[in-house]
C-alpha cells in the first residue's frame, strides 16, 4: 500500500510505509533507536541499522540518516552490545555510550535507491513510549478535542 506525501506545491511522492517511516525520521527528536533494530536495504545489497533521523530534502526526494557503524567491532563486541541493549531502557544518542567500539555516520540516499526497512524484534525490554515521548512526536493525521457527553 502506497502513502501520498504532500508538500506546499502538491504531491511529493507516493511511498510505502517503510520509505514514508525513513522518510518521517528526521521528526522524530525524542533519540536514538537501538542497534540492529531498523534496517534500510538498499538496491546495491547494501545495509544500514539506523541510529536516528537527521535530515530530508524534498526537491532531491532524499534523506540524512544517522547510521550505525559497527566495523571495528568483532564477534565479541557485538555480543557485549547486544547484552548492554537488553538491559537499558533508553538508548543514548552517543553509540560510544553502548559500547566503547561502536560508532556512527550519515547516510545519504535518495528514497528510489531503497529497497525495504526491516523493523527487527530485538529488545522487547526497550520501551519506545520511553525513548519518544508524545510531547517529542509531531501529530500525524486529524485530531478531536475530548467532547463530554
Amino acid at each position: 500500500m502506497l502513502v501520498t506525501v504532500f508538500s506546499t506545491e502538491g504531491v511529493l511522492v507516493k511511498l510505502d510505509y517503510g520509505r514514508l517511516l525513513i522518510w518521517n525520521l528526521s521528526e522524530l527528536t525524542g533519540g536514538a533507536f537501538p542497534p540492529y533494530f531498523l534496517e534500510i536495504v538498499m538496491k546495491d545489497g547494501r545495509s544500514h541499522f539506523v541510529h536516528s533521523g537527521n535530515s530530508r530534502d524534498e526537491e532531491t526526494q532524499s534523506v540524512v540518516v544517522n547510521i550505525y557503524d559497527f566495523r571495528t567491532m568483532g564477534e565479541k563486541d557485538i555480543a557485549e552490545l547486544l547484552t548492554t541493549v537488553e538491559e537499558i531502557k533508553v538508548i543514548p544518542k552517543k553509540p560510544s555510550e553502548l559500547h566503547p567500539q561502536l560508532s556512527s555516520g550519515f547516510l545519504r540516499c535518495r528514497l528510489k535507491d531503497m529497497l525495504y526497512v526491516i523493523q527487527w524484534e530485538r529488545g522487547r525490554r526497550w520501551n519506545f513510549e520511553q525513548q519518544f515521548p508524545e510531547e517529542s512526536r509531531h501529530k500525524i493525521g486529524f485530531s478531536t478535542p475530548d467532547i463530554e457527553s
